[in-house]
């Protein structure tokens, strides 16, 4: 990397420094250096975006304070900056791997945000790029709140993550222009709700590693109950156990980080696996419950793929990375059954909840 950059600037420029030099007994060169420097060091508007975008792990610590632990001491939970920082990055989640499916909660809480965005513009008189989000959304464009609405109402409940990403955009490229809204409309908007349901998508968005997840936790300490919890079907059991704080255990105690450990048991073999695995295999199989009109013929996803019943064969199976598990049509629908149930009950769904905060989620 070249350590001196070659400037041309303006003869009346030039001049202008020359004459300031002069008058302050400096070189040309030192004054400009000030100038630059001094200019550098002072707040553009934007600047504070880029800051952020500049050290996304000191950023993400920020959020999850503020809105994972609560701790905003009475201001508002996030700047204008960051909610750009949280779009653009959970967009980029739906950017990231391949063959993974959105989940609605996460989705739909963006796609309800676009709405209530889309809205109050539309009401105020604001103006929008029209052109673009009819493209986006293929509204004709005669009332967009209304076609919107329609829109919602006919999404499939099981979206592919690269149709999801498109239908992000207008958020992320500036349809909206947030600098526009009261902050009372903002905060009525992005609710700390949201922003919760959002945060998963942040992490993934980031790349987010096991190593970052670990600083995270051990620098900010979020208390989460250690779980363990068997799913069993037919000859096939899958145990679950949740790394945590202990039922009884006192604050100031060893500080057990957060983290997940799912050991496949079979008639031949033992196979363990950790979060990345775990959150796509459970994502997956939860939509297929919520929805198995929309995944019947299975799905082949990131690390993760599933087959239901009658489909390629009379059993159902699963698999991970080159990995086939075939279990007779009735096991398998207790394996989906059980732990998509077990998965949102009690202290297991709190431990989930917490470490999707942690290690990130689609």
């Amino acid at each position: 990397m070249l350590s001196q950059l070659n400037l041309r600037f303006h003869k009346k420029l030039i001049e202008a420094l020359k004459v300031r030099a002069g008058r302050e007994n400096t070189s040309v060169n030192a004054l400009a250096e000030r100038f630059l420097d001094d200019g550098l060091k002072t707040v553009a508007p934007g600047d504070g975006y880029f800051q952020l975008v500049a050290d996304p792990e000191a950023t993400v610590r920020q959020l999850y304070r503020h809105i994972i632990l609560g701790q905003t001491f009475g201001t508002a939970p996030v700047s204008r900056d960051e909610l750009r920082f949280i779009l653009a990055y959970s967009r980029e989640a739906f950017l990231r791997g391949q063959g993974r499916l959105a989940t609605l909660p996460a989705l739909r809480t963006l796609l309800d945000i676009t709405r209530d965005l889309l809205a109050w513009h539309v009401a105020s008189g604001r103006p929008l790029d029209d052109h673009y989000l009819t493209g986006i959304f293929r509204l004709p464009g005669d009332n967009l709140v209304e076609e919107f609405d329609a829109f919602l109402a006919e999404l499939r409940p099981v979206v592919d993550q690269m149709y999801a990403e498109h239908l992000l955009r207008p958020l992320e490229s500036g349809c909206f222009d947030l600098a526009e809204v009261p902050e009372a409309v903002l905060a009525g908007i992005f609710t700390l709700p949201r922003l919760k349901t959002i945060f998963p998508l942040i992490l993934r968005g980031l790349d987010w590693t096991t190593d970052k997840a670990t600083a995270l936790a051990q620098d900010l300490r979020p208390v989460s109950p250690a779980v363990t919890e068997t799913v069993q079907a037919g000859t096939l059991r899958l145990d679950i156990r949740i790394d945590g704080q202990q039922p009884g255990e006192r604050p100031g105690a060893w500080y057990n980080t957060p983290r997940l450990h799912l050991l496949i048991t079979g008639q031949d073999f033992v196979v363990p696996y950790g979060w990345d695995v775990f959150s796509e295999l459970l994502g997956l199989l939860t939509l297929y419950a919520h929805h198995p009109e929309a995944l019947a013929h299975g799905h082949q996803g990131e690390q993760v793929m599933f087959s239901p019943p009658g489909h390629v064969s009379k059993e159902g199976f699963f698999g991970i990375g080159g990995l086939r598990i075939f279990l007779p049509a009735e096991d398998f629908e207790t394996l989906v059954r059980e732990l998509t149930t077990k998965c949102t009950e009690g202290m297991l769904a709190e431990a989930l909840s917490g470490l999707r905060c942690l290690y990130g989620d689609l």
